[in-house]
């Protein structure tokens, strides 16, 4: 790989999701090799214990590069978690040329245009075959899949588990600090920033803009909490959006391993680009998936909820364990403020 092709490729990849929009990622190049790493200055927070969510930001990233690099002409030899004592070494990469040539990529001419949309309404309906490429650009990575809540019942279920975790963000004392602390309110209701989240991008209608900055004061939220705030914030940020838009999914790991939940990341990214290239809007939802996973530690008084959360998730999906729900639906125009990215240089060493 050339220079220019290596900038490339570490291009695609941090134009890929993350927490918060945290940007977890270090990169270090040997030659053609390439080494993928978490940033411990932008990971381990507690929704982030044992490096769930910087795991699932990496394979999302690792899945942009790699699909990037296909369409260039390059494939990857890939060796995930290359040495078990260095925990935040995620992997190591070694591109090589496609003796068979450059091979179409559909999916990296969706790379630029994904986004995370937080509006609603969202028109309908998802098809069938949209549901099937969904289902399939999951299990192109191994022991990934999609799970789809067809009944009413099911569906209820899902919200049910989702306006849950959501509500324990902000109940949670230590999971609200968490949450507002990534949100930039210094740049204002219309601007967009490089890192963490711009209060543009949160889709909060103006006349709540004011009530919701005073949030970020712990001693707000606690009195507010008392008349039942957290429960009204769980149905406007998961519940309504959700009831309101046509599609719904959860992305199922098969297990909790460190492995899994990267594996899940490509996948997640996988189903992300096709949902783009078939038009849809998305919103990830992980609340639910990684606080159910039983990593995260919060306060003892809502240990009982984080249990019961735990429990409904397992139940939902069966068999595996549900990670990511994704809400789906076609908006009414196009988005105008889309989160920022660092630059390049601020990723470790430049090729």
């Amino acid at each position: 790989m050339n220079r220019h092709t290596k900038a490339d490729v570490l291009r695609a990849g941090i134009a890929a999701p993350s927490a918060d929009n945290s940007q977890p990622w270090q990169f270090a190049w040997c030659g053609d090799d390439l080494d993928l790493r978490i940033d411990a200055s932008r990971s381990g927070r507690v929704s982030d214990t044992r490096y769930v969510l910087s795991d699932l930001a990496a394979g999302a990233c690792l899945e942009n590069m790699i699909i990037h690099a296909r369409s260039l002409g390059y494939v990857a030899d890939l060796q995930t978690f290359p040495h078990p004592g260095d925990e935040l070494w995620v992997a190591r990469i070694r591109w090589h040329r496609d003796p068979e040539g450059d091979q179409p990529e559909p999916l990296a001419g969706a790379i630029d245009q994904r986004h995370t949309d937080r509006r609603f309404p969202w028109s309908g309906p998802i098809t069938t075959e949209t549901q099937t490429r969904l289902n399939a650009r999951a299990r192109q990575i191994p022991g990934q899949r999609l799970y789809w809540p067809r009944t009413p019942r099911e569906r209820k279920a899902a919200l049910n588990v989702i306006r849950q975790a959501e509500t324990l963000r902000f109940r949670s004392p230590t999971l609200h600090a968490e949450l507002f602390s990534s949100i930039r309110f210094p740049v204002g209701w219309h601007a967009a920033c490089e890192e963490g989240l711009a209060p543009a991008a949160l889709a909060v209608e103006p006349p709540l803009r004011p009530v919701f900055q005073a949030l970020r004061r712990p001693a707000m939220m606690t009195m507010l909490n008392r008349l039942g705030a957290a429960s009204v914030l769980g149905w406007r940020s998961a519940y309504l959006p959700i009831r309101l838009s046509p599609g719904l999914c959860l992305l199922v790991i098969p297990s909790t391993a460190r492995s899994d939940v990267l594996a899940g990341g490509r996948a997640l990214q996988r189903v992300w680009l096709e949902a783009t290239l078939n038009g849809l809007s998305v919103q990830p939802y992980a609340a639910a998936g990684v606080l159910g996973l039983g990593f995260v530690s919060i306060e003892p008084v809502l240990q009982g909820a984080l249990s019961r959360l735990g429990s409904a998730l397992i139940d939902l999906c069966e068999s595996g364990y549900g990670l990511v729900f994704l809400r789906l639906g076609y908006a009414r125009s196009a988005l105008r403020g889309r989160s920022g990215r660092r630059a390049l240089a601020s990723f470790g060493a430049l090729p």
